[in-house]
This record gives structure tokens, sequence and C-alpha cells, in this order.
């Protein structure tokens, strides 16, 4: 069973720059707590009630994005109808556990982090994903023993009941006693999250099917700016790690976030995101 103790050591296991989502949290009136990654869905008599939880301090969260009249990327295509997805959620003590599925080959418990950049899994279900973990590129993490190198790379897909995201970042480490993982941002940023502790039900919107926001490949302006802010700080924190040393394994690194960003920025011209929304 997982504790409150080893809850916190594996919030303590959080890569050296700031997380780079920003998570938002109110109680309505009946006590239930939800988690959002925008404040356009929460309803306004809540709005005195919201906690960030995220990279920024509640000061310097920013206003949501006024809603835009449908563009020509918009028109193109109709969008989908609104779906939700609803999984159980499993609580051990203060913890959420949910059931997720790896390279749709992989059934795996994982400890639910809004909190954590990356979903972490266990060497073990590295293993069982036949995961390349000794050519892979490694990234600075801070534990109560000090600072080690993990692997990251890419699992196929995640799914979490009939909510699936493909290319999925992880971390490989044994973080989680009598765990497989913890599932965190890497795979939740895709989607808007509702956590309804009562009930053990975890609701995940995808950022697609939300018709409140003016969206480009799928994703609203929090989603692109998150990505694109996450890589930038990845690299300067290998950069600030490294402090002018060589170090071949970080070195790999370095052109992973590089391509990572290059990429993003490409689709990002692709399918037409404004300037602003990149920085």
């Amino acid at each position: 069973m997982l504790s409150v103790r080893h809850l916190a050591w594996v919030i303590l296991c959080i890569t050296l720059s700031p997380a780079h989502a920003e998570i938002y949290k109110w109680v309505d009136r009946h006590g239930r707590i939800h988690f959002s990654d925008t404040t356009a869905g929460i309803p306004p008599e809540y709005h005195d009630r919201i906690e960030a939880t995220g990279a920024l301090p509640s000061s310097l969260v920013p206003p949501p994005t006024p809603h835009s009249e449908p563009t020509a990327h918009l028109a193109s295509a109709p969008r989908p109808a609104p779906t939700s997805y609803t999984v159980p959620l499993r609580r051990d003590g203060n913890a959420m556990l949910v059931d997720a599925l790896l390279g749709g080959t992989v059934p795996t418990r994982l400890l639910l982090d809004t909190g954590a950049e990356f979903t972490v899994i266990s060497s073990v279900a590295a293993r069982r994903l036949a995961l390349n973990t000794l050519h892979a590129v490694v990234i600075p993490l801070r534990s109560a023993s000090g600072i080690f190198l993990a692997p990251l790379l890419k699992v196929p897909s995640i799914a979490v009941g009939e909510a699936a995201v493909q290319d999925v970042e992880v971390i490989v480490h044994d973080a989680t006693p009598g765990l497989d993982g913890l599932l965190g941002m890497s795979f939740l940023d895709h989607f808007l999250v509702t956590i309804n502790p009562s009930d053990e039900r975890l609701m995940l919107t995808p950022s697609a099917a939300r018709l409140d926001r003016e969206l480009y490949g799928g994703h609203p302006r929090e989603w692109w700016s998150r990505k694109f802010r996450f890589y930038r700080s990845q690299i300067e924190s290998v950069r600030s790690y490294l402090g002018g040393r060589y170090a071949p394994e970080l070195e790999r690194t370095l052109r992973y976030f590089r391509t990572e960003l290059e990429a993003l920025d490409r689709l990002a011209s692709q399918v037409g995101v404004p300037q602003d929304w990149r920085h």
C-alpha cells in the first residue's frame, strides 16, 4: 500500500525545472473537488475559491483567453461533439490510483499526480514494454538523497479507460513502491482533468472536444504555450546542470529537447498557431 510518506517522496522526484502546467483547484457547493487546466469552465460563483497549483503562483496566472470568432482554420472542419471519459479511481490513503494500459499490451496501476511534469514508469514496466533504457536520453532528477540521472523515453501509447494519448514521454524510475509508476502531465496535459474524490471518479475531457476555446491542431492556447515553455525550460535546466562541462549522455538530452522544440515549432506553423502562443 502506498503511504503518504511515499507520496511525498514521489512529489520530490520532479525535474529541476519548474512544472510546465498550471492546474486550478476549486470546490463546489457539495464539497466535491475539481481540477482544471483553465479557469474558463469554472462557474463564476466559484471564482473566489480557485487555487492555482502549477508552476505559476496564483497572482501570476493569466486570465482566461477571451472567446474569438471562428476563423478559417476552424471553419475548415466541424468540431467534434464534446466527449468526456470517466474512469474509476482507487483511493489509498490520500493517494488516488488509476489503471492504465501502456503500449496497448502492458496493464499498470499508476499514482495520479497532476503536479508531476512527466509520467513515470517502473523499470519492470519498461522491460515489459521492451524499452531500450541503455541508449535513452537522461534527465536530472532531484530526490531526498541528491541529484541523479534517469532515462527519458517515449511510450507508443498510454490509455486510461477509453482516453488514449500516443507517443507519451515517460521517465523510467522506481519511484512508487508497490505501484507501476505515476500518471503525470505528459499524459494529463491533453485533457481537462476533473477529479471527484467522493465518487472516486476521474473525468478526462479531450482538448479537441472543448467548444469554449479557440483551437489550433486540436489544442487551445494554454496547451501550445505550456509545450513551448516546457521544452525551453528543459533545455535551460540541462545546460545549467552541465555548467560548461561535457557529458555525452546529457549532450544527447540537449539534442533531444532541441529536436522536440523544433518539431513543435514546425507543427505550430503548419496549423497556423499565432506567434504569441509560442512563448
